[in-house]
């Protein structure tokens, strides 16, 4: 569907053909029609398809311009957080010229907001801690509302808004058009629905929406956890990745930890001030910061474009909560990679994720130091290659001299200096550090004649084992690997291990071997 066919005001279609906007995404097509009839409508899609088109458009085609001195507002849109507040009242400024618009969020003070509202205006778009704080004051006036817009309202739910929402909803006209947003819809939505709305269309294009980012899942200790993510930067190379994180003391930890493993990391979250999060921000437009950790809070509402990659640094506890973040990557038609890191006790809790989900993340091993190695080589090529010539000439005498007294041991020392030594060995059965996973196959295996024949060939600790039909997998230390005495494994093919097929079978053994005692425990 063209926007032309909308028939729209003036000013409204000037503006969006001046974006250069023709065609409607499928949550505007299904939304904006019956909103511009004066319908109630209560759609779902997920974040980044253009919801505040859908409900901009019918505010700004609707409203007439007004220029009296404190006038009440005739629209109001309600944000969970204060980024989405800003950005959707930076759309609605664009797309309606001939309205006023007022953001009013916390964070900040209450001053000049204020002074706006007493000013007059007709769309206020605000959180609804701040919105409840005026109303109470006696600042904001809701009797002239005509239209009324809930905006995620999954989220403001999940940020416990319910009762701020109920309370200023009861402050406006019956009589208001409201339109109500939202991914997911959990009872509370729904409740809301069926009282602040008459007769709503539900609208549903997620159900429509082929997903558009690779899904996988790695199992990751959280004590090796920051390690891995840091190989998985180097190994995928994102222009820009989002992190997401459950506190914001981890998020500050995270991004410092990835900055001393030499990625362009920031930390996002609430405690940040205002300017401080707006500078994050365009850092990471600008590419200059690649890496953006954030708490799910902080990243409500982000102006975020082509993202590459998301990382769940921790298991989402909710459908709800993956979907959020998820939506970040694979927008505009672009592909993108959501990754889910796991500790080895949460399988279940992934497996019911999955069920909730109705998808399949596909389990995958972490990088391998050499695809690590590699991938820190290919990033370094990349950056020499764009280099001015006139910087290259400047370097060219000593580079020469590096060659010739040398040789390629100078270049090699160059190139550790430059991207560090040979990562940590993992294991590829758990992700856990100081491992290395051996790979046998041979005739009747089991876990305990490949532990006893591992014994007689000197291995000293073993860790993981895993069976796979004829093959095994098994976790030893990286110093045991050169020591192993041949005669004992002399029926089996051994080889180190590059990558581990899914788990087929549900146990896996774990043999402690120290001071003589031998233990097996099952793990799912």
């Amino acid at each position: 569907m063209e926007f032309a066919a909308l028939n729209l005001r003036l000013e409204v279609a000037q503006a969006i053909q001046a974006k250069g906007f023709t065609t409607l995404t499928p949550i505007q097509a299904a939304a904006i029609p019956l909103a511009l009839e004066g319908k109630d409508v209560l759609g779902q899609a997920r974040t980044g398809t253009g919801k505040t088109l859908a409900f901009g458009i019918p505010i700004a085609h609707r409203l007439e311009p007004a220029r009296a001195r404190g006038r009440a507002p005739r629209a109001l849109v309600l944000t969970p957080t204060r980024e989405l507040a800003l950005q959707v009242a930076k759309e609605l400024a664009w797309l309606a010229p001939h309205l006023s618009i007022t953001p009013i969020y916390g964070g900040t003070g209450y001053g000049k907001q204020a002074e706006a509202l007493k000013r007059g205006t007709d769309v206020v778009v605000a959180t609804p801690g701040r919105a409840l704080d005026y109303l109470e004051q006696g600042v904001l006036e809701l009797s002239q509302i005509e239209i009324a817009v809930l905006d995620e309202a999954d989220e403001m739910l999940s940020m416990g808004f319910e009762e701020a929402v109920e309370r200023i909803l009861e402050a406006t006209p019956p009589s208001r058009q409201t339109l109500l947003f939202s991914a997911t819809l959990p009872p509370w939505a729904r409740r809301l629905s069926e009282r602040y709305q008459q007769g709503a269309i539900h609208v549903n294009v997620i159900k429509d929406e082929a997903v558009s980012y690779e899904e996988v899942a790695i199992q990751a200790p959280l004590q090796n956890r920051l390690a891995l993510l840091s190989d998985l930067l180097f190994a995928y190379a994102p222009e820009r990745a989002i992190v997401f994180t459950s506190t914001k003391a981890e998020c500050n930890d995270l991004a410092l930890g990835l900055e001393s493993r030499a990625h362009n990391a920031a930390p996002i979250h609430g405690d940040m001030g205002q300017l401080e999060r707006e500078r994050v921000m365009e850092r990471f437009r600008s590419g200059a910061t690649t890496v953006l950790v954030a708490t799910d809070v902080a990243a409500r509402g982000l102006d975020i474009p082509q993202v590459d990659l998301v990382v769940h640094y921790r298991l989402p506890d909710q459908p709800e909560t993956y979907l959020h973040r998820s939506g970040r990557t694979g927008r505009a038609g672009r592909s993108g990679r959501v990754v889910v890191l796991y500790g080895p006790r949460e399988k279940r809790e992934l497996e019911t994720l999955e069920r909730e989900l109705k998808r399949s993340f596909k389990r995958i091993n972490p990088p391998t130091p050499e695809e690590v190695m590699e991938a820190k080589w290919a990033a370094l090529a990349r950056r020499i290659a764009a280099q001015p010539e006139a910087d290259k000439k400047l370097w060219r005498k000593q580079a020469e001299r590096l060659v010739v007294e040398g040789g390629v041991d100078a270049v090699a020392g160059m190139l550790a200096l430059l991207l560090g030594g040979a990562p940590t060995p993992r294991s590829l059965l758990t992700g856990e550090e100081n491992w290395v996973t051996l790979r046998l196959t041979g005739p009747r295996l089991s876990v305990s004649r490949v532990v006893a024949l591992l014994k007689a060939a000197g291995a000293g600790e073993i860790g993981r084992v895993r069976l796979e039909g004829d093959t095994a997998y098994v976790d030893l230390r990286p110093a045991d690997m050169d020591r192993l005495e041949p005669t004992p494994l002399r029926e089996l093919k051994l080889s180190r291990a590059t990558e581990v097929p899914p788990e087929s079978e549900p146990k896996q053994y774990r043999r402690s071997t120290s001071a003589g005692e031998r233990r097996r425990v099952a793990y799912r």
